[in-house]
């Protein structure tokens, strides 16, 4: 207890508390690109085992499953994951090591290689096998590329060296290759077999196989007709790759709920379909998709008898028992002192205490993130000095019952109400929800798409849009985020291919430009809208632009980005606003909100 603790204990371990730049429990919301610390299994154990159980039977038959996990918000959803990689790391270590012995522990269930890839949902349905498979090559690394050709150009299509002066033939290669993977499979084989084989022509073969873009001076080099882009072709190499690894991938997708979150049942229903093509069509995946509880009947409405014959049962996330707490509690503070090369005090829950615990218990009903935020909140009262130590061990109920923290009562959605009610009802749900914000290319284009229609139909506009429009150049497919069509004209809405908008687009700028200029030519589009991040240059994009000023730049970077897609389910940004004019020029000026918690009739 306190007790053990002496004064001058106390006061060390509250002066680094105040004196630390991160304080515990700061990262309330997970993020699925930074670790989770601490973990606490039990809630989850009967999930673990669950989804250990598909990647079995998936290595043994290689047939793919597809589990879908609930939740309610902050019960953990993104967190799963990271313990989930945990594991994948322990048992990555156990394979080799196993292997470095050359003995496998006949008492132990057989051993499963399985790699789980983390993928943000995007907010719409715009190029998401792209977005897989990127996924896919960023968590495994660029080296996949060196074992999947390897394993097919030189054991499978004959393409090792015969001697210092017998070289494979490749056009031979490629053609056995072809025989394997026919139809809509041979620039893959082609660009496999060229990175494997042709040295001089090796980086222009990376290039395409990293799903960047290429002139057509260069794909006429390596004899490739389309681009990874291509949803058939992107998913014939997503297909090549699994055939040919051997470990089960798990793919986790978190916020499934986020394309119905941003664009509505319409797009919800595209990404649906594009897990669906992934289930039937690629071999040796657990498709994990981690969604909100109270959504999942809507989504399941959505989705079509195929797919949902095709899950699992759902698995659900438990909320926190006391006992979870309080070691979720005690171990989180461990690692802040270890953090501050501190040992830790005596008495664990230091500086809350048991009583308050239990009364955080009450109040969240065991809710991980509410638990979380609530801890956070006592400990700051302790290091502002709003109580000492002694009164919160005194009034632990009393300011549990007037701390600021929601009241946890579990949303119930009565489905039998007319559909606009329930609509309404989900959209307030989404609209509350804290998630974490992946400002990416599909994010920034659907919230783009998404403001602009609300601000249209809050301004009466007349007007159409489409998500992932295509058209033709010449006999080859190409595809730009959206098509808005207002006032007898059509825009199109364009964003690069990159992966953060806090560093200049470079090359993919470019092509994005060209990709409006393109389909413009065509007669597809009247005019274009490119968001791309600030400082984007170069003399080629430069002179696209000027050369067709019918194409509108709008540049942004990371923080603007968060918040055009936050401002998609509430009140527009200034951004969000002069995007929307682009196509609206009479909608008016920016009224930006009244402050929270204002009464303007008194200011």
């Amino acid at each position: 207890m306190y007790s053990e603790l002496s004064d001058d204990e106390k006061d060390m371990y509250l002066d680094v508390l105040r004196e630390s730049p991160i304080m515990p429990f700061s990262n309330y919301v997970s993020r699925g690109d930074i670790r989770d610390p601490v973990d606490v299994s039990r809630p989850r154990s009967y999930i673990d085992r669950e989804v250990f159980r598909l990647v079995r039977q998936t290595y043994r038959d290689r047939s793919s499953r597809l589990l879908p996990i609930l939740g309610s918000a902050g019960t953990g959803k993104t967190h799963a994951y990271h313990s989930f990689k945990d594991k994948e790391l322990d048992n990555r270590k156990k394979l080799e090591e196993a292997e470095e012995a050359e003995e496998i522990d006949v008492n132990q269930l057989e051993p499963v290689d399985w790699t789980i890839i983390y993928v943000p949902s995007p907010p719409a349905s715009i190029r998401v096998l792209l977005h897989v498979y990127t996924c896919l090559i960023e968590e495994v690394g660029p080296e996949i590329l060196d074992i999947v050709s390897d394993r097919l150009v030189k054991e499978k299509w004959g393409g090792k060296k015969g001697g210092i002066f017998q070289k494979p033939n490749i056009d031979e290669v490629i053609q056995k290759g072809l025989r394997e993977f026919p139809g809509v499979f041979a620039d893959c084989v082609k660009a496999l077999v060229t990175y494997q084989l042709d040295k001089n022509k090796k980086a222009l073969a990376e290039r395409w196989l990293l799903g960047e873009d290429l002139e057509p001076e260069e794909l006429a080099e390596l004899g490739i007709n389309s681009v990874l882009e291509d949803d058939d072709i992107c998913l014939a190499m997503i297909k090549i790759i699994t055939d040919n690894l051997d470990r089960v991938l798990i793919l986790y997708f978190d916020e499934l709920e986020s394309p119905y979150r941003m664009l509505g049942e319409a797009a919800e229903r595209k990404f649906l379909e594009v897990l669906k093509r992934l289930y039937n069509e690629v071999k040796g995946l657990v498709i994990v998709v981690a969604v909100l509880k109270e959504i999942w009947p809507r989504i399941l409405e959505i989705a079509d008898q195929p797919l949902r014959s095709r899950m699992e049962p759902e698995q659900e996330l438990k909320p926190f028992s006391l006992n979870d707490l309080k070691i979720f509690y005690s171990k989180t503070m461990e690692v802040f002192w270890d953090d501050n090369n501190l040992a830790a005090p005596l008495y664990p829950l230091f500086p809350l205490n048991e009583k308050v615990l239990e009364m955080i218990y009450e109040k969240t009903k065991g809710n991980p993130r509410n638990s979380i935020k609530l801890c956070k909140r006592f400990i700051d009262m302790i290091v502002m000095e709003e109580m000492t130590v002694e009164e919160l061990m005194e009034a632990g109920v009393d300011i549990v019952a007037t701390a600021r923290a929601p009241d946890l009562k579990e949303e119930e959605i009565d489905f039998s109400k007319p559909r606009e009610t329930v609509k309404k009802k989900i959209e307030e749900i989404l609209a509350e929800e804290e998630y974490a914000i992946e400002v990416n290319p599909q994010s920034v284009a659907g919230a783009a798409l998404k403001n602009i229609i609300k601000i249209g139909e809050e301004k009466g506009m007349k007007f159409n849009t489409e998500m992932e429009y295509k058209f033709m150049i010449g006999k080859r497919s190409q595809t730009i985020a959206a098509l808005i069509e207002s006032g007898g004209k059509k825009w199109g809405l364009e964003i690069p291919s990159i992966k953060t908008f806090d560093r200049s687009a470079g090359v993919a700028g470019y092509y994005a430009v060209k990709r409006i200029r393109d389909a413009i030519k065509e007669g597809a589009l009247n005019a274009g809208i490119i968001i791309v991040p600030e400082g984007t240059g170069g003399a080629k994009y430069q002179m696209m632009l000027d050369n067709n000023p019918e194409i509108n730049k709008v540049e942004i970077n990371n923080q603007i980005g968060e918040k055009l897609i936050e401002s998609a389910l509430k009140y527009p940004t200034k951004e969000a606003w002069e995007i929307a004019q682009i196509v609206f020029p009479d909608i008016g000026e920016y009224v930006p909100p009244e402050p929270e918690g204002i009464d303007s009739e008194t200011t």
